[in-house]
């Protein structure tokens, strides 16, 4: 990160040169860049674990996050251009500025955290915690924010928060082209080395459009559809976009969906799992998770312990940097966790598909694991993972089945759902799912692929 004067510079393996201007709004993302809830993502990586079996994927939600700005200043050029106004919305603003922050509220390993939160009967995922963040009236990120204008904090939470589009603004951060997914492809593609499917992102830029779709009603009391702008694509560029969502494709199922990955994700959960369940009792929790009394880890799953201000203190960091300590936990989970999270050694995979591609065999073998190993399945030293899905409209931790995430062609004019017009998508918008079987003994692994192939 450089400056001169007040223009200042950051040199990006993506997008080159992003270069932040001497104009308020640029200068306002320069100063939340610099605040302890932005620094902290320089401490949480973009694809959590997956350094295991990709080793340039070392990446963090930092780097992203300055990505997705930068991408949103180009799609609120866009909007620029598309619009018959003279003069530009105030939230533009809000709008890139949401784009900026929209990461602050990931936790430890993003997604697998949430997991370990759910399992335990918390259902607040990250964007409700980057809401949180924001609005915090002890943080560094509202005063900023308040600043530049009044209530601009909760105009940016509550754009975050927002899950059906209003106005083509929401589609900056929101959409089937928003500057999150148009920097985490590109990026993720970049470091893990990825070959499949291309991205050629300054033609798909320059053919996008701003035109109203229809989508659902965003309740239950609302019977008729609503038409909503979103950004859409020219003709000439449907073949960019096959391009664009063969990328995406292959990315999931060769990097998001990698069943190393997925493994260790779920060694981590069950760690964090047991290191929750200790942190209930103040007094033995020292002894039995390893860890210092004042650790972040313990203050956070203490009871009444789950604040912004102890959720701020969690980072990867700080879970790898406690792995040492945990494998002396008194709890034998714990120990034996880290330990083998420490030494790589994972619990053995097998993939479901082995024993075929017909789904009636597959549900078959599942059923006879599920019986051979019930109480093994109980304490987990054999996990089932069986919530991984690719379609071309795949997305990790979310939903995207909704229409205005969907990619949009203008065929004479109109937007079209790309599938309409290209086989090769149409071909792959139905979901594959696929069920992987974690033992902890690789013996057991083994029996159960032999026997199921004999059979």
């Amino acid at each position: 990160m450089t400056e001169s004067g007040t223009r200042r510079r950051i040199r990006d393996p993506v997008h080159g040169l992003i270069v932040f201007e001497d104009r308020p709004i640029d200068q306002l993302a320069w100063a939340l860049i610099d605040t302890p809830e932005f620094q902290r993502l320089r401490r949480i990586r973009q694809l959590g674990v997956s350094e295991i079996v990709f080793p340039g994927a070392v990446h963090t939600r930092f780097a992203h996050s300055i990505g997705v700005f930068h991408n949103a200043r180009l799609l609120v050029e866009v909007i620029h251009r598309e619009s018959s106004a003279d003069q530009k919305s105030p939230l533009s603003d809000v709008a890139q500025i949401a784009a900026l922050l929209h990461d602050l509220g990931h936790g430890p390993f993003s997604h697998t955290f949430e997991s370990v939160q759910l399992s335990r009967g918390v259902n607040r995922r990250h964007e409700q915690w980057t809401a949180e963040i924001i609005r915090n009236p002890d943080g560094r990120i509202r005063p900023l924010l308040d600043d530049f204008r009044s209530g601009f904090a909760e105009e940016v939470a509550a754009l975050l928060e927002k899950e059906d589009p209003e106005d083509i603004h929401h589609a900056v951060v929101s959409s089937s082209f928003d500057a999150d997914r148009l920097d985490y492809l590109r990026r993720d593609k970049l470091m893990t080395g990825t070959g499949a499917g291309g991205i050629d992102f300054d033609w798909l830029m320059e053919n996008l459009r701003v035109r109203e779709i229809e989508i659902d009603a965003p309740d239950e009391e609302e019977t008729h559809s609503r038409r909503v702008p979103t950004f859409c694509l020219t003709e000439k560029a449907l073949p960019a976009a096959e391009q664009f969502l063969l990328a995406r494709y292959t990315l999931h199922q060769q990097v998001y969906f990698h069943k190393t990955t997925r493994c260790l994700e779920h060694m981590i959960g069950k760690l964090l799992r047991a290191v929750a369940g200790s942190a209930a009792n103040k007094a033995k929790a020292p002894r039995a998770t390893g860890l210092p009394r004042e650790h972040p880890l313990l203050r956070f799953f203490a009871k009444d312990g789950e604040s912004v201000r102890n959720y701020l203190a969690l980072d990867d960091h700080c879970v790898f940097g406690a792995l040492d300590a945990m494998s002396r936990a008194t709890d034998s989970t714990i120990s034996e966790m880290a330990t083998r999270i420490t030494t790589r050694d994972l619990y053995k995979p097998l993939d479901l598909s082995e024993f075929g591609s017909d789904e009636g065999r597959q549900r078959q073998r599942l059923r006879h694991i599920k019986r051979d190993f019930r109480i093994a399945i109980g304490d987990e030293r054999v996990m089932i993972d069986d919530k991984a899905a690719v379609g071309i409209y795949s997305q990790i931790g979310g939903d995207d089945e909704k229409m205005h995430k969907k990619v949009h062609i203008l065929d004479a004019g109109q937007p079209k759902e790309i599938s309409q017009l290209s086989r090769l998508i149409e071909a792959l918008s139905t979901k594959k799912s696929f069920t992987r079987v974690y033992f902890d003994d690789e013996s057991d692994r083994d029996r159960v692929r032999r026997i199921g192939r004999e059979q």
